[in-house]
């Protein structure tokens, strides 16, 4: 597969809320409910964490080691919201403390600024077993929750195509 163009036009530049990251808040992988992430966050980002180790050899050359990727994003302040699933989820998890649970998420990272074309399909990841822990609880004027969001590297490279702010994701075939 040939490797995703950007579609936008020569030097323009992506506005944030093309990168957008959703959350399986339904109850099986079969019949995904997406839910959005980023409302009322001004600023997050998806941070790669690699470790990065530098060795110089007796002959003075430099060889890099680069981990592989720890993905993560924090969302601060997360407001609860009424009909927000994932908050809902949340809550319910820390309240019975069954910290296993914070692993078993569904996260589908589109890149709205790669595909053929400005209306889709666009390029995504869909990431299995993926961690979403909460960091606080509380707020002053309102009830905040921030999360991070721990990706599992356990991906489905494919495509979404968005309807009604509704994403469909489909699987690259496997080559």
């Amino acid at each position: 597969m040939a490797a995703p163009v950007i579609n936008l036009t020569n030097g323009q530049k992506a506005d944030r809320k093309l990168l957008m990251t959703f959350v399986n808040v339904g109850s099986t992988s079969e019949s995904p409910e997406w839910e959005i992430l980023g409302r009322g966050v001004e600023d997050s980002s998806i941070e790669y964490n690699h470790d990065v180790d530098q060795t110089t050899d007796v002959l003075g050359l430099t060889d890099t080691t680069v981990s592989p990727a720890k993905p993560s994003q924090e969302l601060d302040p997360n407001t609860i919201r009424g009909g927000n699933k994932l908050s809902e989820k949340i809550l319910d998890i820390e309240r019975r403390k069954a910290l296993s649970e914070l692993g078993n998420f569904e996260v589908l990272v589109v890149h709205c600024y790669l595909g053929t074309a400005a209306t889709g399909p666009f390029t995504a990841e869909l990431h299995k077993g993926c961690t979403i822990v909460p960091t606080s609880l509380g707020g002053s004027s309102y009830v905040d929750m921030p999360l991070t969001v721990y990706l599992s590297n356990d991906t489905d490279l494919g495509t979404v195509t968005i309807t009604k702010g509704v994403p469909t994701f489909t699987a690259d075939d496997a080559e």
